[in-house]
């Protein structure tokens, strides 16, 4: 398998139902000037709503993940490829664009190239996976052979500290062509309703299991296993795909779904807690308002009613508890890698464990689940009724063993 890694960020496209929910907050606003945050930058887009470009805690959703490609280091990350519509090509590089002159080096990352997709309008957008097939040709004719791609769509927005680092490592490591999953749980229902979600079919019991089949999921509840825009592709599909595998389907989750379909081994990797899908206006809200919300607690947690203890830790927390003086907390909006994985279990995580003392003590998880149930009983409300407080904080998390050890890692190396 190549030694790079290609990364291609999905900036394009148009998203008609966050534009209608706009519209209707501004009905009920009575004016635009009533909305902020990214609700605002939303309604200043009209028709052209464009998840990836829309602040997220003040910074665009396409930036965060950039961000977290910085501590890539297993990998070779040896180019990030943005496509983006012809409609923004001022919003990414004009004058008042996102990026300057040099955004490599204002970055940290190796060379990053900008693609137009040639779409002005909803209308004549060619959907994700031509504009991914577009981002792999140019990969080929730039003369990289033999790299792995990796297709993230900017509509999947990561919380802060979320380790895409990690993310990319581990699916570069494990030798396959591989496809992000999830499990919905009560608020992803809540904020993207029941539409619209493509159901993970594994084909084995294993923490990163071999896809069986995708298709439409059309009565999901918490704990379904969904799939996800992030696509993780060897060299020899990245060629097979520029020929025309997977089919035309329109979206990234759709082109692992056709590959599994030609028979192409595709290996599930869940996202884990901290994904959330920029598809409805609800879900920009509750992701922009989330993460402020995030960064104040890394600040001043009780100035969002949290303990010092209830804030997600640098990457040195131990599992159940830690032995040495916790490091002073990062300033906002700095990226942290997260912790090693905790020993959790499915009771102590939906509250119905019987002992007192919880096997996350100390951990991210333990921080994550503080943070987002605080968060979520002022968001939705704190009536008991509420399905995104009943059953939103019930994760199907990977086992440690996503964490690679120590001793796996050495093992990696060797080979």
């Amino acid at each position: 398998m190549g030694k790079s890694v290609h990364v291609v960020l999905l900036a394009g496209g148009y998203v008609p139902e966050i534009e209608s929910g706009v519209a209707a907050a501004v009905e009920a606003a009575g004016t635009p000037g009533k909305l902020t945050g990214a609700l605002a930058a939303a309604a200043a887009m009209g028709r052209t709503v464009v998840p990836g470009l829309l602040p997220l805690d003040g910074t665009p959703a396409l930036v965060r993940v950039l961000k977290g490609l910085q501590g890539v280091r297993r990998a070779s990350l040896a180019a990030v490829w943005i496509v983006h519509n012809e409609s923004d090509a001022d919003r990414i590089r004009g004058s008042r664009g996102l990026f300057g002159s040099s955004p490599a080096s204002d970055l940290g990352l190796p060379t990053v190239n900008f693609l137009s997709n040639g779409a002005t309008e909803p209308g004549n957008w060619r959907g994700e996976t031509a504009d991914f097939r577009s981002a792999l040709t140019a990969i080929s004719k730039s003369g990289s052979n033999d790299v792995c791609v990796a297709g993230i769509s900017c509509a999947l927005a990561f919380m802060p500290n979320y380790n895409l680092q990690r993310l990319l490592e581990h699916s570069y490591l494990r030798g396959r062509d591989v496809l992000g999953l999830s499990f919905l749980n009560g608020v992803d229902l809540t904020l993207l309703g029941s539409q619209g979600h493509t159901e993970v079919v594994p084909g084995e019991e294993t923490a990163l299991p071999r896809i069986r089949t995708l298709r439409p999921l059309l009565n999901p509840t918490p704990g379904s296993m969904v799939a996800e825009p992030y696509l993780f592709l060897r060299p020899e599909t990245v060629t097979a795909v520029i020929s025309g595998a997977g089919g035309p389907s329109g979206w990234l989750q759709g082109l692992g779904g056709g590959l599994v379909e030609a028979g192409v081994y595709v290996a599930g990797i869940d996202l884990m807690f901290g994904r959330y899908n920029l598809r409805t206006a609800e879900a920009v809200d509750y992701a922009d308002r989330f993460f402020a919300f995030c960064s104040t607690a890394a600040t001043d947690p009780a100035k969002v009613g949290l303990k010092p203890d209830a804030v997600l830790r640098p990457h040195d927390t131990t599992p159940g508890g830690t032995k040495d003086p916790l490091p002073p907390v990062p300033a906002a909006g700095s990226f942290i890698g997260r912790s090693t994985a905790a020993n959790f279990r499915f009771d102590v995580l939906d509250g119905t464990a019987k002992d007192t003392e919880s096997s996350l003590h100390g951990t991210d998880y333990e921080a994550f689940t503080k943070m987002a149930s605080t968060f979520n009983s002022r968001y939705f409300g704190d009536t008991a009724a509420s399905k995104a407080t009943a059953v939103g904080m019930k994760y199907y998390l990977l086992p440690p063993t996503f964490y690679m050890t120590a001793y796996r890692r050495q093992g990696a190396d060797i080979m």
